[in-house]
Formats: C-alpha cells, structure tokens, sequence
C-alpha cells in the first residue's frame, strides 16, 4: 500500500515506540519488547496520541510491516527442524494445536458467543505463534480490523500471563527439561515469548523450546488455509440462506506473505543461506512483530476494549488454561 502524506506521523510515531520497547526490553526481561509495545501503545493511544491525525499511519504501521515479517520467518524455519523432536515430539505438536483450535473455535461460538471470524483468530494465534498468526488468518477469513485487534491484544496479554507462570509450574510438575521445553513452546504464543519464557527456566530449555515452537510456525500455512476454507464455507452457508444464487463456493484467498513463508522455508530446508541472511531476516521479523503490537496498542481504543474486554479476558483465559492442561497430558502420554 502507497505510503500517503497524512501516514508519516503515524508511522514514525509507531516505529519510534516499537524501538523504544525494543530497548527497554532487556530491562524489562518478564515482559519482553512485544507486551511493552503493545501496553505503552494502549495508554499512549488512548491519551498523549488520541487525536485522529495519527490514525491512518499507526493503521498502515500495524498492518503492513508484519506481513514483512512473516514472509521473512521462513528463512529461519526448515523441515528439518522436525527431526530434532523425534516422533514424539512432533505428534505431541500437532495434536496440540489441533485440539487447541478445535476447543477455542468451539468455545468461542458456543460459549462466548465471539464471531466465527474472531474465534478463527484466536484458534490460529494460540495454536501457531500469536500476532503473526492472526496477521496471516485475518485478511484469509474477512475479519474487521477491530475483531483483529481485539483479537490480537487477548493473545498477546495472554502469552504475558503464561510467561510469568510456565517457569514456575513447568519444572513443578514436568520431569525433565525436554518435558518443559515442550510445554513452553508448544503453549506459548509468539516466538519472542517463548525465548524469554524459556531463559527464565534456563538450561537445554533455552535450546529446545524455540525448536518446539519452530514446528507451530512451520504449519501456519497449514492452518491459514483451514481456517480460509472454513470461512468460505460459512460464508457460503450464509449466503444460501438469503440467495439462492449462494450454491457457487467462495474462492479462497491465501495472503502473498504467507505463500513466500513456504517458499524461503522450503529453500531454507534445502539449501544453506548465509548467516547474514538468516540472522537479518530474523532481526527484521522480530522488529517487525514489535511494531505491529504498537500500532495495535495505539489503534485499541478504550471503547473497544470496554464493549468486548470482559468476554474477550475471559475467552483468553479458559483458552490457556485449556492449552496448558491438554499439553501437560499429552506431553506425559507421548514423552513420559
């Protein structure tokens, strides 16, 4: 999309936040640059930066550079990461995230009666890896920007709760730190979490969690096009009920940045890229994630998170409660 005069005060204003967070970060280790960015956005958005001037900017900020990033995650994700897992661990992966988008779509429907666009977003961020997943699934299943924001801040605060409590009830309960590794990053949402989630334990943790994690990232595109083709099917039912001219399906559209996902990771699979490639493109991504949390923190008004706060709070609760107690089980199933 054209950058527009009227953007570049909203843009600016987003990246110099998300660099901010970015160097607070180290400081703030618990709450990592993503849930800082996202946080200062919500208090600065609704106050010092209210005014209507910084909108379409911050709108373009939070949109735009993460699909960026998530092209570019493919060139730190192979195939190959897999094996590393062993049987066992890929199972316990994919059956994590099957069971997780199933419960939450399910819950979210019936439960908190959130729209089926909004329970696909939660499915997607919880299951594969937070903001990214809801910035590849939205534009797939027509989600407003306000059901993706919402969305996103749950999943993001969210993770922030499970970074803070997977440290201490992980070695609690698990035997051994392949155990909680698979915990940690089978549970926990974004790739930046994990990392610090993982740090806080300490030991082959720091190693193993973000390989578990690897493997969510690796079937986002997988789980883009169920969710693309779950939406054209509802959307098709929809329509059948007012037209009789609804029995064509609706086509189903996959975002162009999560098709160059598959390509660089199949090439990364393949073939053996520089450093300077892998830790550029992972450096970018990683930034890029910070600056969509800000313009996500700064476009969340309090009106939104007033009409929709409570239902969504209690939405992202059940769901970790749920992710955590599912993993504990398979995890002692598959790897005990």
């Amino acid at each position: 999309m054209k950058i527009k005069r009227n953007m570049v005060a909203g843009i600016v204003l987003t990246l110099v936040l998300a660099l901010v967070a970015k160097l607070l970060s180290p400081f703030l280790p618990t709450l990592g640059a993503e849930a800082l960015a996202m946080l200062a956005g919500i208090v600065l958005g609704n106050t010092v930066f209210a005014n209507q001037r910084w909108g379409a900017g911050v709108t373009w900020a939070e949109k735009y550079p993460i699909e960026i990033g998530i092209a570019l995650l493919g060139l730190n994700v192979t195939l190959q990461n897999m094996e590393s897992l062993g049987w066992s661990g890929v199972i316990f992966i994919l059956l994590q995230m099957f069971l997780t988008i199933l419960f939450v779509m399910w819950i979210g429907g019936r439960v908190f009666k959130v729209s089926p666009q909004s329970a696909m977003m939660m499915g997607a961020g919880n299951a594969v890896c937070g903001s990214s997943a809801i910035a590849s699934v939205a534009p797939a299943v027509g989600a407003t920007d306000d059901q993706r924001r919402t969305s996103v801040a749950t999943v993001s605060l969210a993770g922030v709760v499970l970074l803070f409590v997977l440290p201490v009830i992980g070695p609690a309960i698990l035997p051994n730190n392949m155990m909680v590794s698979a915990l940690i990053g089978g549970t926990v949402q974004s790739v930046g979490q994990v990392a610090g989630t993982a740090s806080l334990v300490g030991g082959s943790v720091v190693t193993y969690a973000p390989i578990f994690k690897m493997l969510r990232v690796i079937m986002l595109s997988v789980v883009v096009i169920f969710m693309a083709n779950h939406a054209s099917k509802l959307s098709t039912q929809a329509a059948a009920t007012t037209s009789a001219k609804a029995s064509k399906k609706a086509k189903i559209s996959i975002p162009w940045f999560v098709t160059v996902f598959i390509i660089f990771m199949l090439i990364n699979s393949f073939v053996t890229l520089p450093h300077v490639l892998t830790n550029s493109a992972e450096q970018v991504t990683s930034f890029f994630g910070v600056v969509n949390l800000a313009g996500i923190g700064l476009n969340l008004k309090w009106s939104t998170i007033k009409s929709s706060g409570a239902k969504f709070l209690g939405y992202g609760l059940v769901t970790i409660i749920f992710q955590v107690a599912i993993a504990i089980a398979l995890i002692y199933v598959l790897m005990g």
